[in-house]
């Protein structure tokens, strides 16, 4: 069975990954999608409450869109997984990926942040280095 994971940030290149895992699973009716969204809150948070308080806000906002999403990219008879995931992008997504057996990752070169990649170094590159499968990145 192949199961791919769409790493999902609200892009246009995670987007395109969707649509082609869409794709793939249309030659290959076994295969099962999981897509996930990592939340990350960064900040200067002071208080472990309103820390909290975001994370959990940002969460209910990403389940909301993946719902909305799984509805305009799924296809009748396709099982679509979503999940929303908390904490560092990179390790997330290869942490999911080992832990449900994922054949192929599919993510996209640069996401909605793109300056704080500059900084911090970019998921796609983590994804490449860490994963225990193939990854393709779209660009």
């Amino acid at each position: 069975m192949n199961n791919i994971l769409v790493a999902y940030d609200g892009s246009k290149l995670s987007k395109q990954a969707l649509q082609e895992a869409m794709n793939r699973a249309d030659e290959n009716p076994e295969t099962e999608i999981h897509v996930v969204t990592v939340v990350n809150p960064t900040g200067p948070f002071t208080n472990k409450t309103i820390y909290k308080s975001i994370e959990d806000e940002l969460r209910k906002d990403s389940k909301v869109e993946l719902a909305k999403l799984v509805e305009q990219f799924k296809r009748e008879d396709q099982h679509i997984e979503t999940e929303v995931l908390t904490g560092n992008p990179g390790a997330q997504i290869c942490k999911y990926a080992k832990n449900n057996d994922i054949t192929l990752i599919m993510i996209g070169s640069r996401g909605l942040r793109n300056v704080k990649e500059l900084f911090l170094g970019s998921v796609s590159h983590n994804v490449v280095q860490h994963a225990h499968c193939p990854v393709l990145i779209f660009k």
